[in-house]
């Protein structure tokens, strides 16, 4: 482990983050993204925030000696109710939770002790567990497939 890798994996976050950002400034955030659950950037953006309070609030459970995992996990399902419930909200809402979250993330990140990091701790869905390196580098990659998917439809001129 490196000596500060609370602060690499941190600042790894908020690089994936602010690209993110570069991509949906000053673009409609009603843009479709995905055609065939009609999820819209303001969709993707959400269900990035959700997860990142999701594995924040993993990583302080496991620094509190506990674990937390999404109770009755089903991927597609606990996807879909999350942005149905955020329908409700305006993209602007949307784009204020999606910066806090990851805010709450960062911050969950920082507070890791060194010596947990090369701990064994359950995913938050629970079928797989792994070091706290890993679960956030994959939370990392997931920030770019979905920027990703984000700048294609913004290309594609979908609407």
């Amino acid at each position: 482990m490196e000596p500060d890798e609370s602060g690499r994996l941190a600042e790894l976050l908020i690089e994936t983050h602010e690209s993110i950002g570069s991509v949906v400034d000053a673009v409609d955030l009603e843009i479709e993204v995905h055609a065939d659950s009609a999820w819209q950037i303001r969709d993707v953006l959400g269900h990035i925030g959700t997860w990142d309070r999701v594995v924040a609030r993993t990583l302080r459970a496991y620094r509190d000696g506990g674990e937390y995992v999404i109770p009755d996990y089903d991927e597609d399902a606990f996807n879909a109710r999350d942005v149905l419930r955020q329908r409700e909200l305006t993209s602007e809402q949307i784009y204020d939770e999606w910066k806090l979250a990851r805010e709450e993330f960062v911050a969950a990140v920082r507070q890791i002790p060194p010596e947990f990091f090369p701990g064994d701790l359950v995913y938050p869905w629970g079928d797989e567990s792994g070091t706290v390196a890993y679960l956030i580098e994959t939370m990392a990659e997931h920030d770019v497939e979905h920027r990703d998917e984000i700048a294609l439809a913004i290309g594609s001129g979908r609407r």
